[in-house]
């Protein structure tokens, strides 16, 4: 039977979420504490709770003549420190040649390091920018990385030496010591054994990966892969499909066909269609993490903010719960806001997770078109609570939160863009990007900054 059109209510409440009307009313108070990075404009996944106590995160920059950096923050004395400029800890000069210009990846600790890969931001429209015009030598290629915990030292472990491929996300199979990544644009699955120290090159997993032209030969790729508890790896494709990768088979990646992302999302309504843009990721996972309390995968799918559960085992693939805050529409396929990467487990089997939504007003300011709300999903009771939307000092809103860590003392911490209010600054920062912020803040201008949320006791209570 088809699905009624939607009743003029549901319309003006999307409209209203769209505004930001029905923004949530609860604020979550956050503090920030800024690296110092002015040409630094965004952070991917790459920030963790060590076990040293510290906190490590890496700040990204599209500026083509400036490198990634990471950082350490020490809670108990609340200092910043730049423990590294990927430029310099390479060799590579950014006047001679396009720069690591991203950390795109989680910092994946195992035996005393934390291990990483590099990548390019240096675009021209939706691909790398192939042939640079002032001369330079193109992007050369993603690094595997690690840092070592104990001394503060960097190690270089291997070098895709394919121009303009860079290496987008990677997973540590703590099994076998290998280390995975795919690659960008292309969507090649690369693998590195630390005992071999062999670079192996398995081919390209999802199509002509980026590369070819949009709604035709287009494949977003994955952006997080997954790895269970015997080492397999999986990723997901821009149409659902779920491949797999099986260590010392001939052939070691097979296409879990029965499976599909796509198949979890909620029904579509009349006159859904698939929007003709690069990145809009509709049907692989967003974001997806290993629960050893489940023995399954926990993920979101792309466009939809679908929570799913995945059990490999059992070829089990089902959808939870729509992770939404409150004011977004939860009787639709569509997400506005799609999913983000600040995903993460934590105590008594809740997930947590940093959800968009509709921008909030400050007088006098701008607007904004989002805000940033924190969700919880207890699995065992199946409960969902929105707690609010994060608010820096003096009202800063902070936005594109992508990454969601939580320490030994319970603080839950992001590397998000935080408005900047004091206007000493503003002419300092736009003057260091140059042209080469990202288009989603021209109206506001923002810094990087380590947010730390209240506690998990200080928020349930």
């Amino acid at each position: 039977m088809r699905k009624p059109p939607p009743s003029p209510l549901f319309i003006l409440i999307v409209l209203l979420s769209y505004t930001g009307l029905l923004a949530s009313t609860e604020r979550i108070p956050t503090r920030v504490f800024n690296p110092g990075y002015l040409q630094g404009d965004c952070s991917y996944h790459s920030l963790t709770a060590a076990s040293d106590g510290m906190i490590y995160f890496s700040v990204c920059t599209h500026h083509d003549q400036s490198s990634a950096r990471l950082f350490q923050f020490d809670p108990a004395t609340e200092l910043i420190v730049q423990i590294g400029d990927l430029g310099n800890i390479l060799g590579e000069d950014s006047t001679r040649q396009i720069p690591q210009g991203k950390i795109h990846t989680p910092l994946i600790e195992h035996e005393d390091y934390l291990y990483f890969s590099t990548h390019t931001s240096y675009y021209s429209g939706n691909l790398p920018n192939r042939v640079p015009p002032d001369g330079r030598a193109p992007y050369p290629g993603g690094h595997f990385m690690r840092y070592h915990l104990p001394t503060g030292t960097f190690e270089d472990l291997a070098q895709l030496k394919l121009p303009n491929e860079g290496i987008i996300t990677m997973a540590v199979d703590t099994v076998n010591d290998t280390l995975y990544g795919l690659t960008w644009p292309t969507g090649l699955l690369i693998s590195f054994n630390l005992e071999e120290k062999l670079l192996h090159n398995w081919g390209a997993v999802q199509g002509r990966g980026e590369w070819g032209p949009l709604q035709n030969d287009w494949n977003f790729i994955c952006r997080r892969l997954a790895v269970d508890d015997a080492g397999n790896v999986y990723g997901a494709t821009d149409t659902g499909r779920i491949w797999r990768f099986i260590k010392d088979k001939q052939r070691p990646v097979e296409y879990l066909d029965k499976l599909n992302v796509a198949d979890i999302a909620p029904p579509p309504e009349p006159g859904f269609t698939h929007l003709p843009e690069a990145h809009f990721f509709w049907n692989n996972w967003r974001t997806i993490l290993w629960n050893p309390s489940t023995d399954s995968f926990w993920g979101l799918q792309g466009g939809s903010t679908q929570l799913f559960e995945f059990k490999p085992e059992s070829s089990e693939l089902r959808p939870i719960s729509l992770l939404r805050p409150d004011d977004v529409p939860q009787d639709t396929r569509r997400n506005p806001f799609r999913s983000q990467l600040g995903f993460t487990l934590g105590p008594e089997n809740t997930l947590y997770y940093l959800a968009h939504g509709p921008g909030i007003e400050v007088n006098g300011r701008d607007a904004l078109d989002t805000s940033v709300h924190l969700l919880s999903y207890q699995i065992d009771t199946d409960r969902l609570t929105d707690h609010g939307i994060l608010m820096g000092p003096e009202d800063q809103r902070i936005f594109f939160a992508e990454s969601l860590e939580l320490d030994k003392n319970g603080h839950l911490y992001s590397v998000a863009w935080v408005e900047v209010t004091d206007p000493t600054r503003m002419d300092a920062i736009q003057s260091a990007r140059a042209q080469a912020a990202p288009t989603e803040t021209d109206e506001v201008i923002y810094e990087i900054q380590l947010v730390q949320l209240p506690t998990l006791k200080e928020l349930t209570n």
